[in-house]
Parts: C-alpha cells; sequence; structure tokens
C-alpha cells in the first residue's frame, strides 16, 4: 500500500517549519549573546589587571573603553581595580535582561616601602 498523506496533514510540514525556524534563531542570538559575555569578561578583566598594575606602580590610569566603569580602592599595600558593564541581549523580545558584568584584579603596591626607605 502507498503512504500517502490525508488532506488533514498536508500543511503541518509548514506550519511546523513556520513556527521552528524563529525559535532557532532566538535560540542562536541567546547562544551568541552568551558568547559575547564571555568575551565582555575576559575584556573587562584585562582592563581590571592593566588598571591596578599601573595604579599600582604609580601610573596614572588608561581610560577605561566605552561602556565600562572602572573603581580603584587602595587597601594597605594592594590596590583593587573592578570594572563593571552593562551588557543587553541582541533582541528586543529579551529586553530587560540586562546582564552586568563584573571583573576585579588585585596588584601588589610596588617601590620602596616606608621601612626600605633611607633616611
Amino acid at each position: 500500500m502507498g503512504r500517502g498523506r490525508s488532506r488533514d496533514e498536508l500543511g503541518s510540514v509548514t506550519v511546523e517549519l513556520a513556527l521552528g525556524i524563529p525559535v532557532l534563531v532566538v535560540i542562536t542570538a541567546i547562544a551568541i549573546w552568551a558568547a559575547s559575555l564571555g568575551a565582555t569578561y575576559v575584556r573587562a578583566l584585562d582592563v581590571a589587571q592593566t588598571t591596578a598594575r599601573q595604579v599600582a606602580r604609580g601610573m596614572l590610569a588608561d581610560p577605561p573603553p566605552a561602556g565600562m566603569v572602572v573603581d580603584v580602592q587602595a587597601e594597605g599595600d594592594l590596590v583593587r581595580a573592578t570594572v563593571s558593564t552593562n551588557q543587553a541581549p541582541p533582541i528586543p523580545v529579551l529586553s530587560g535582561l540586562d546582564v552586568t558584568v563584573r571583573a576585579d584584579a588585585v596588584a601588589a603596591m610596588e617601590g620602596l616601602s616606608p621601612a626600605q626607605e633611607e633616611p
């Protein structure tokens, strides 16, 4: 016997495809956004490390890239740099799900300590 489709099933593949493609697009966009969050974290960590090192050496820190906020605090012989930035999802359907990416770095103060300085 032949395997024909009944009249009720003729448009089902088209409907499934029409519903499935947008779902796949959203899932792909979320996956790309997740990868970009990882890349943003690596970039923020690099900025935090560079800033902490520069301040620990007594240098003026480079300005952060656009959209990144740097907070530097000296704690005894340590310098802590915290970098944060907000990242919005790539598709408007997920608006309001902004993620704050934050990275911290610590560096020891360089140079002579007060005990090592000559009178």
